[in-house]
């Protein structure tokens, strides 16, 4: 949905700035009339009740009722929310509601260095627990021009020719983390660049090796972590400038589903799949999808599944993750391998014949059960292609 502005002071003829609740100016497609309408979503803390407002129209679209499955965790600006099935684009919010709930909120760049891919899913989880919120991630190699740019503070001293020579040598993951005061904070997090002389329960604390193999690095300043940012998530004459890992070829794909990086299972998944003895992520990114998108994608289910707008509107409700998965054993068909590993469609059904597989563990119906997995044999490369091509380019 595009941008559109809205006077603010007209809207307030419905709305005022409670302390107990918050407010988001949103907008939402008319199908049937064929626009975008610009709304007003009222969330209430207090017993996670919702209300939606037409300030323009002097309409109070839907009355204030309860929303379980809408957590506070998903009113971010840009995101999207399921309203009753109704598609709810962020677009702003209100001067109190931004000073409650996003003072000094920053984004800052966090690098994974090259480590083993079994201990990534721990990194996203120490990260997504200490309160950070992940809004791009990809997997992907740097080149040594980027490594000296990141590592520029730093330079002339002898250990900066082994730093650029290590971060090369591998593939690492970038993720664009929002907290308050994100930078200083991850900084925090991270400890001392010696993990021996990290504070307990810092990341490099914990896993960190040496002061070269000490798990992450992390930008210094709002502007370092900007400049950072663009470097490896940004766009060149229409390419990414740091290339898509996917290479398309003996693969089947996973999308790691919104409810699921909102439920902060994102790294026991990536640890599921990266620890057991016959699969691999050769690539791996964040996306948004809209509607239509997800329609598409779906589109073999459309006649053949009763949960496939459910399934569509679920997909377009929030970031997803998608994986290119390969087989250790290149022999093995890994579409068919794989399924075995996410287990049935209904996590109750899952649960009962097969516990430890990923949609038992972290679905909670069958259509939040916590990834996608591909189903026919041919079409691993296709739904590869689709995200890391199609949407990747867009």
């Amino acid at each position: 949905m595009h941008h559109v502005g809205v006077d603010w002071g007209h809207a307030r003829m419905q709305v005022y700035d409670y302390f107990d609740k918050y407010t988001f100016l949103c907008e939402m497609y008319d199908v049937d009339a064929d626009e975008i309408l610009e709304l007003v979503l009222n969330y209430f803390p207090f017993d996670n009740s919702v209300q939606v407002l037409h300030p323009r129209r002097g309409k109070i679209l839907l009355k204030r009722v309860q929303l379980p499955t809408l957590k506070i965790e998903m009113l971010q600006v840009g995101n999207v929310v399921n309203i009753f099935s109704k598609l709810l684009q962020i677009t702003d919010c209100t001067p109190a509601t931004n000073k409650i709930l996003f003072n000094n909120v920053q984004s800052t760049f966090a690098l994974i260095k090259p480590i083993p891919p079994g201990m990534h899913g721990k990194i996203i989880t120490f990260i997504m627990n200490k309160g950070f919120r992940i809004v791009r991630m990809k997997n992907g190699k740097i080149s040594k021009d980027f490594a000296m740019a990141l590592y520029s503070s730093i330079a002339g001293n002898n250990m900066m020719p082994i730093i650029i020579d290590y971060v090369t040598s591998g593939e690492v993951i970038g993720l664009e983390l929002v907290a308050p005061n994100a930078v200083e904070k991850w900084r925090d997090c991270l400890g001392a660049t010696d993990p021996k002389l990290a504070a307990p329960g810092t990341l490099r604390a914990l896993y960190g090796n040496n002061t070269l193999k000490n798990i992450a690095h992390g930008c210094k300043s709002e502007a370092e972590a900007k400049q950072t940012l663009d470097a490896f998530f940004g766009y060149e004459k229409g390419l990414p400038k740091i290339p898509f890992r996917a290479t398309y070829k003996n693969c089947t794909c996973c999308v790691i589903k919104p409810h699921a990086l909102i439920d902060g299972n994102v790294g026991a998944i990536l640890e599921q799949i990266s620890t057991s003895d016959k699969f691999y992520i050769s690539a791996m990114a964040m996306f948004t999808i809209r509607v239509c998108d997800a329609e598409e994608f779906y589109e073999i289910y459309k006649d053949v599944l009763p949960e496939y707008e459910s399934m569509c509107i679920h997909l377009a409700e929030g970031k997803c993750i998608a994986l290119e998965v390969k087989c250790n054993d290149p022999t093995l068909n890994v579409v068919c391998e794989f399924r075995k590993l996410c287990g049935p469609r209904d996590p109750d059904l899952g649960r009962q014949l097969y516990p430890n597989c990923i949609r038992a563990l972290y679905g909670k119906d069958i259509i939040h059960n916590a990834v996608h997995c591909t189903d026919l044999p041919e079409d691993g490369e296709l739904e590869v292609e689709y995200f890391f091509k199609l949407l990747a380019n867009e």
